[in-house]
């Protein structure tokens, strides 16, 4: 071997050598050891999609080499503070100006909202990482394992909607030399966005370079980091999607963080399989995580689906699973993922595992309506609508909170986007629709008013027989036609549609930062905020916030203005009469701490029914009269 040779070899030798991360090696009966080396390709992160609303992109993805994993997704029409909405349309022509800006500003501004994000110690666990693979002779024996999660992958970028990227073990060969090394499996990963679309598609093909059949497990991670958004409480929760039987109807069920404890760190729930004959509940089809409004749903799709009509589970025979990771000192998240335990691969050959991710905004339209932007007929099949959560209230109907959310977004649009006034016309649609019942309700209340000599006569007849009194009572209201419970009723009759809009401004993302007026009221999914202080006070806290004050005021005037309850009053006791008096002024004052932390579209939604309600009984009583 001549110098030139030499110098070649050591420099391969060198390259391999330092370069590759060994595993400890594998015995192989009738062989000596073989050593097992992957290549690391450095920490370089590249992106596809675009931040910019004009580019048709609907969000940028992040890629790191680090297992093959997303880093960040961010959406391009979202952002983390109103601050930062306000400052995008200041500069709608000239996105490239706002995130300057952003970058001058970094305390005020915080940029496009960030929906999947590193999570754990020295942001540990990526999503959508490659974490394991096993590798199996023909017979079953483990040739190898190895721990992805901290591999880097060869990355290429061909044009700003697909990446692909590579992961190789190689295996030394029977001359023991680091130059005959040859490769033994590749694992290729490809991300691929497309322009009006939340969806990415997702290919994993596992490629046998070597000469024997090969069987391939791996352990793949779904969709994590998002942000809690609610500052309350923490609403995040991990989702997954069940087919039940041959019905094609996909069962969405929802863990939500109470459960986190409940599993240990670093330990794996297991909440469904691929194949149905291993779940008594159907097959599992998809996994996510999802918070308040947002939400990321990975599908596993199957190998040959036979019908684009049909959904079918995957022959892999994968596990879906979660399991609980630390994102801070005080805060436990999900982390999500699955197991694809038997993939055959004969010499040369190779297979791809599909996945479907969605990372967008939790919309109805965009899941359900045909006709909507986004809309993508695969989401409503696998039924995301039902990851909205809708369970504000165990009293609250679902249709109905749905209803009112496509009620908003119809009355947005003839109010120029504007859904502060978009509530104000569902106000005024609710008053007209309940009016007959209102009028008649302060009919009967006023009736009752002047019948009240009459019932205290009775109440002095039968002082002391109470069943006598009750049943002459209701005697009496039958013959003058009316009942205590008219009164009330058109205020029960508004409760459910209270309930309902609570529920959908928990969930509805078209009011998170959707402002009423430029200076008031930014935020209709938030509480408003006229200022704040350090030092928190009982009850209220850090914030004053305006528009519960004026609730209040409304609630008080609507109690002033409302007739007597002359029955109530005929048969109360002093005691009695008094403990209603107290009522009429604690009321108001119960409803103010009650509704101070509300959304503050909510509370616009009370004081305009009840302002309304004011002088809707006004102008009736006086017509009345």
């Amino acid at each position: 071997m001549n110098l030139r040779q030499f110098s070649l070899v050591l420099l391969v030798f060198t390259a391999v050598s330092g370069g590759y991360a060994a595993s400890p090696p594998a015995e192989q009966q009738g062989s000596a050891p073989k050593q097992w080396h992957v290549l690391d390709w450095g920490s370089k992160k590249v992106a596809i999609g675009s931040l910019d609303p004009g580019s048709g992109y609907t969000f940028r993805v992040e890629l790191s080499r680090r297992a093959g994993a997303i880093n960040t997704i961010k959406l391009s029409k979202y952002y983390t503070t109103v601050e930062d909405k306000q400052l995008a349309a200041k500069h709608k022509d000239d996105h490239q100006a706002y995130l300057a800006e952003v970058r001058k500003n970094p305390d005020k501004y915080k940029g496009h909202y960030s929906l999947l994000n590193p999570v754990g110690a020295e942001a540990a666990n990526l999503p959508l990482a490659t974490k394991s693979l096993t590798v199996y002779d023909e017979e079953g024996g483990k040739l190898w394992w190895g721990d992805l999660s901290q591999h880097n992958w060869e990355m290429q970028a061909e044009n700003d909607q697909t990446i692909r990227m590579t992961w190789t073990l190689y295996r030394d060969a029977e001359t023991g030399k680091a130059a005959d090394r040859k490769p033994f499996l590749a694992v290729h990963k490809t991300y691929t966005v497309s322009k009006n679309s939340y969806t990415i598609d997702v290919s994993i093909r596992l490629e046998n370079l070597s000469s024997q059949r090969l069987k391939v497990e791996l352990d793949q991670a779904g969709p994590s980091g998002l942000p809690r958004e609610d500052r309350r409480t923490d609403m995040r929760e991990a989702a997954y999607g069940k087919l039940e039987g041959d019905s094609q109807r996909v069962q969405p069920y929802l863990k939500p963080p109470k459960e986190l404890p409940k599993i240990q760190l670093g330990g794996r729930h297991v909440v469904g399989y691929s194949d149905s004959r291993r779940d008594d509940k159907g097959a599992t089809l998809w996994i996510g995580h999802v918070n308040k409004f947002f939400g990321s749903m990975m599908y596993l799709v199957p190998e040959a689906p036979q019908d684009n009509d049909r959904l079918d589970a995957p022959l892999y025979g994968a596990s879906f699973y979660v399991s609980a990771e630390q994102e801070s000192h005080d805060s436990r998240t999900f982390l999500t993922g699955i197991q694809v335990p038997a993939v055959h691969l004969a010499p040369g050959e190779s297979k791809p595992i599909l996945l479907k991710l969605f990372a967008g905004p939790k919309k109805r339209d965009i899941f359900a309506d045909e006709n909507a932007p986004y809309f993508e007929p695969l989401y409503k099949k696998l039924n995301y609508l039902s990851t909205i959560s809708l369970k504000g209230c165990f009293c609250a109907w679902s249709w109905l909170s749905l209803s009112l959310m496509w009620l908003l977004q119809q009355f947005s649009k003839a109010a120029w986007g504007n859904y502060g006034v978009a509530i104000i016309l569902l106000v005024i649609l609710v008053r007209v629709v309940l009016h007959p019942l209102t009028k008649k309700s302060q009919v009967s209340m006023m009736k009752m008013q002047k019948l009240g000599p009459q019932m205290q006569k009775l109440k002095e007849k039968y002082a002391d027989d109470k069943e006598a009194l009750n049943r002459e009572m209701m005697k009496f209201y039958k013959q003058q036609g009316t009942t205590p419970l008219l009164g009330c009723l058109p205020m029960l009759l508004q409760m459910p549609i209270w309930i309902a809009l609570f529920t959908a401004l928990r969930a509805l993302v078209e009011l998170r930062h959707a402002a009423f007026l430029p200076f008031w009221l930014t935020d209709l999914a938030a509480p408003d905020i006229v200022f704040s202080w350090t030092t928190p006070l009982p009850l209220i806290g850090t914030n004053l916030h305006l528009l519960p004050i004026l609730l209040t005021v409304a609630m008080f005037l609507q109690t002033k203005l409302n007739p007597q309850m002359a029955g109530q009053a005929a048969t109360a006791s002093p005691d009695q009469a008094k403990q209603q008096k107290m009522m009429k002024y604690m009321m108001p004052i119960m409803m103010l701490f009650i509704f101070y932390d509300m959304p503050s579209g909510l509370n616009l939604y009370i004081m305009t029914s009840t302002s309304a309600g004011v002088a809707e009984q006004f102008v009736i009583r006086r017509h009345i009269r």
